[in-house]
């Protein structure tokens, strides 16, 4: 099947990410004044937030086409597009994420009003970023999966192969119904033949 890898590069560059998630974490528990519960719902805030972004990055961001040449091909995810079976275009480059981290967490803290609480759910962000590019690598694995696996691959696939304007939301496809952009429905069959119709 086209798009389906039997190997692919290292997935190190993701641990760029640990000492921010860990940073987060100590960060709000020197203080003196870390509250689990608290803490827990900022993170898992930023999970859900994640899924949010993850559309909007994807719809907005990944698939401008720059105009000058130097920077198309540069343009990742458009590589990506170009050759998804080739796992060096799979990971959205440190480069590009860690700077959108930073902007991520600027703009909880705006919202939030709180730089440990912001870095908090940045943490969720960046855990729900990483657990989305590990998904990425094993749907273009060779690997066949479970029934989930199955299901973003089709869900991914249907946006490489059959329509890149659409199924933006890869691990989280929910945000692709509610904003119009999932699978288009197959063409109502006739309900009667032509000739039929013709009088």
């Amino acid at each position: 099947m086209r798009g389906i890898v039997s190997s692919g590069p290292s997935r190190r560059a993701l641990f760029a990410f640990a000492p921010l998630v860990v940073g987060a974490l100590i960060w709000n528990v020197v203080p003196g004044q870390f509250a689990a519960g608290a803490a827990l719902t900022e993170v898992a805030g930023g999970v859900i937030l994640w899924t949010l972004l993850e559309y909007l990055f994807h719809r907005f961001l990944f698939h401008i086409v720059p105009s000058s040449a130097w920077l198309r091909e540069r343009q990742q995810h458009l590589l990506h597009h170009q050759t998804p079976e080739e796992p060096a275009y799979y990971v959205v480059p440190l480069w590009l994420s860690l700077p959108l981290a930073g902007a991520t967490w600027a703009g909880l803290h705006a919202l939030l009003g709180s730089w440990p609480g912001a870095a908090l759910m940045t943490a969720g962000v960046i855990l729900g970023y990483v657990a989305y590019e590990l998904v990425h690598y094993r749907v273009h694995s060779d690997r066949a999966g479970n029934r989930l696996v199955r299901f973003w691959r089709r869900h991914h696939f249907y946006h490489h192969y059959a329509d890149d304007e659409r199924c933006y939301g890869f691990t989280t496809p929910w945000w692709d119904y509610v904003f119009g952009t999932g699978p288009a429905r197959r063409a109502a069959r006739r309900s009667r033949p032509a000739a039929e119709t013709i009088r």
